[in-house]
């Protein structure tokens, strides 16, 4: 299965196949992504399940967003 050429979206360098093959939705090449701190900022917020009104915090679970970063380039 050929995946094809990408170019990173920063600094217009070829990205390597075989991080393509691991991040398929990966738009930096790996310099990029060490320096802005990768494709997506990830934030995770805790779910409260206390009744209304109450004080009480009872997190049963987590929730995680994954925005994509605003890229420029170099």
């Amino acid at each position: 299965m050929s995946l094809g050429t990408r170019f990173c979206q920063r600094c217009h360098d070829e990205i390597p196949p075989e991080r393509v093959k691991a991040l398929p939705d990966t738009v930096l090449c790996v310099d990029c992504s060490s320096e802005i701190g990768g494709d997506y900022q990830v934030s995770f917020v805790a779910e409260n399940l206390a009744k209304s009104g109450s004080l009480k915090k009872n997190y049963g679970a987590w929730t995680i967003k994954k925005t994509r970063r605003s890229i420029r380039p170099k």
